[in-house]
């Protein structure tokens, strides 16, 4: 069914509530340019019962009168127009909404008009605080932004109860939820009534807009986001746990009003005081208010708690991640780094040393006479050969510093926070290492070669980037490019030792 069909529908229906004749006239004779204020309060007093119910609120404590009100007409002087026009209009809606607690197919008015009764109230605080709408108009745009639930609720019966039992109190996940089964939201539905009722553009659009205010049109986009808003500030007020819808209220009133975290708690809780006394109003049990101080401290804790986890969790993913990538990144013959996990790891170690001004040197090793080896003995000696290189270099590497296998026989080790002298040391460590650790070769390939202990060296070039000097290396390219070709200085020399790219250059 095509979605103006659906709001048709449920507009037609006999059973969705209609505004009582005295409050349609009163809509009817503020909407015009001339405003007759005698006439209005005589229409009031023409329903005893509403007239009874205006004059008992407006002269309680909530208004503080300096002297109480004995007719309409001057509860309007006292007052204004638009606070008595709200009151007529919220104890008329309330009245055509005619259910308390939960009812047989288990629709919670209760919780109803808990929601209701708090967001209207955060609307009259929000206004007054900003300045930006009459808070009494707010106050009814408040009061009537979920009316179309009862609509719906009228309409479809049990499977709109269990629509609401199934989003657990999440009104925008309702009004997708809503779309899904009925074509229709209850805020279009409000707005909807609304309309027919003749109330203001702006509440109308507030009613409409109040779960989505970021797609109400600019004019319209003040308004709405005060009624989305009050309604976050409700959702803090009644939901349990309270701290998610805390958070979103204050996030909300700091995005799109500027509002700090002391003003979001001192319009908390002028609303949370003044919810107390608009329910007796109404006489609507709307049941206890949580204490503000003790709800904004625990969400505070909650909240900081929360970033921990998010940080742990954050680093955890990272290192997840790095172990990933490692896993990834590794030659299969030696376990060391391969040639894509070295880019990575020398870009990183690059940029982290430019910015903290420690040192960063590298460490380009080629095994001496590894091809003759190689031809010689065969490619399992040869890989022998690899590994044991391999796994002397990691023995004698320090914890901070990265192996690798850039390819074939060269390997190369990154040492972060390590100048050329202490480098160097490393370097002769790791040969001091090579000559007292022989291999012992028995050749696979041919069996005729005798077996024996094979004593291994490496040609090695060392160049160290640090920032803090005059030094011409200027990217992890070059620092590989001056360490290979130190590398190749101590091969011409000979082998088995190590010559940096300082001396040699």
């Amino acid at each position: 069914m095509p979605e103006l069909q659906v709001v048709e529908d449920i507009l037609a229906g006999h059973r969705l509530p209609t505004l009582p004749a005295v409050a349609a006239e009163v809509l009817d004779m503020t909407s015009g340019s001339e405003i007759d204020v005698l006439r209005i309060a005589d229409t009031v007093q023409l329903d005893q019962a509403l007239a009874a119910k205006v004059l008992r609120t407006v002269n309680s404590s909530y208004y503080g009168l300096s002297r109480p009100c004995g007719t309409v007409q001057q509860a309007m002087v006292f007052l204004g127009l638009n606070t008595v026009k709200t009151l007529v209009l919220s104890f008329s809606l309330v009245d055509t909404i005619d259910g308390q607690g939960r009812d047989r197919l288990g629709f919670d008015y209760g919780d109803y008009w808990r929601r209701s009764i708090h967001t209207a109230v955060a609307a009259r605080e929000l206004a007054r605080a900003l300045g930006t709408w009459d808070p009494e108009e707010a106050f009814f745009a408040g009061l009537m932004q979920d009316f179309g639930m009862i609509a719906m609720y009228h309409r479809f019966g049990r499977q709109y109860v269990e629509a609401i039992e199934a989003v657990r109190g999440d009104h925008h996940e309702l009004c997708r939820l809503e779309r899904d089964l009925f074509q229709v939201t209850h805020p279009e539905i409000g707005a909807s009534v609304a309309e027919q009722w003749k109330l203001p553009m702006a509440q109308v659009a507030a009613i409409r807009w109040h779960h989505d205010s970021q797609s109400a049109d600019e004019c319209w986009q003040a308004p709405a986001r005060l009624i989305d808003l009050a309604g976050a500030m409700a959702a803090s007020l009644v939901m349990t746990p309270h701290h998610r819808a805390l958070n979103a209220y204050r996030r909300l009133a700091r995005t799109w009003f500027d509002i700090d975290a002391r003003d979001a708690e001192k319009i908390l809780t002028a609303t949370a005081e003044a919810a107390k006394s608009v329910s007796s109003f109404f006489r609507v049990d709307t049941g206890s208010t949580p204490d503000v101080e003790r709800l904004m401290a625990r969400a505070e804790t909650q909240l900081f708690q929360h970033q921990i986890d998010m940080g742990r969790h954050a680093r955890d993913l990272q290192q997840r991640n790095i172990d990933l990538t490692e896993k990834i990144n590794r030659d299969g013959l030696t376990g060391l780094l391969d040639r894509s996990g070295f880019d990575n790891q020398l870009t990183r170690m690059f940029s982290e040393t430019a910015e903290s001004g420690r040192c960063l040197s590298l460490l380009f090793c080629d095994a001496d006479r590894f091809k003759p080896i190689n031809d010689r003995y065969g490619h399992a000696v040869g890989d022998a050969v690899l590994k044991h290189f391999a796994g002397i270099m990691q023995d004698r590497a320090r914890r901070e510093d990265i192996v690798c296998r850039f390819g074939g026989d060269e390997f190369v080790l990154l040492l972060p926070g390590c100048g050329e002298d202490d480098a160097r040391r490393v370097a002769e460590d790791i040969l001091t290492v090579l000559a007292s650790t022989p291999l012992r070769v028995e050749s696979s390939d041919s069996p005729h070669e005798p077996t024996g202990d094979m004593t291994l060296t490496s040609s090695m070039g060392l160049a160290t980037f640090d920032p803090d000097e005059t030094n011409p290396i200027e990217s992890p390219e070059m620092l590989v490019t001056c360490a290979d070709q130190a590398m190749y200085v101590a091969k011409r020399r000979g082998g088995n030792g190590v010559a940096t790219w300082r001396a040699a250059a």
